[in-house]
């Protein structure tokens, strides 16, 4: 071999040895940080409509934890019917006052990755509508065009009773405030 083809190997090994580094490297950052999973507890409101009942006060409070489950179960049933591109793993939701973060694992082919999503929170009746605002991966953001969710939808009125309809939804610091219109007269069937 000659000296020129040593050289030219030398450097091609040399920028081989550079791309595998850059690509661990980059496969490390995206990698996920925490382990997740799609699993979620049920809310329970049964006790809280039977001490409504008692007091008559058409006001129910569920907390920040109770909607990031009911959100987390929701987005459970959006991947079922929708296909983002991606399979999310794992999720664990956070309400912030008017806003929810998901932090999320998935797989991208075979590439796991950790990121990001921020929704911001509306109503509309009785439903909550997390509509995704933005992706994020170790602070980085993601193009909305390489990955973006349709508004996830927490329709309340599937875990209340027939009697109770949401008058209104009040986004609270610290979680959501139900006032309710109830058909006090059906009440005794429920029991």
């Amino acid at each position: 071999m000659t000296r020129r083809s040593k050289k030219t190997g030398a450097r091609l090994f040399a920028l081989l040895i550079v791309v595998v580094v850059l690509l661990a490297g980059a496969l490390w950052w995206i990698s996920p940080t925490e382990r997740l999973d799609m699993g979620y507890r049920t809310v329970d409101f049964k006790d809280r409509l039977l001490q409504m009942a008692e007091t008559r006060e058409p006001r129910l409070t569920l907390s920040a934890d109770e909607i990031g489950q009911l959100s987390k179960k929701n987005l459970v049933k959006y991947l079922d019917k929708q296909d983002p591109g991606v399979d999310i793993t794992g999720a664990r939701f956070t309400m912030e006052g008017s806003s929810m973060r998901a932090d999320v694992n998935g797989k991208w082919g075979w590439v796991p990755f950790g990121a990001q999503l921020d929704f911001t929170i509306k109503t509309s009746g009785s439903r909550l509508l997390l509509e995704h605002q933005a992706t994020r991966i170790r602070g980085a953001e993601v193009p909305g065009g390489l990955f973006q969710l349709e508004p996830l939808i927490v329709n309340l009125k599937d875990y209340l009773p027939e009697m109770l309809t949401v008058r209104d939804i009040e986004l609270t610091g610290d979680g959501v405030s139900l006032v309710f219109k109830i058909d006090w007269f059906s009440l005794p069937s429920w029991f």
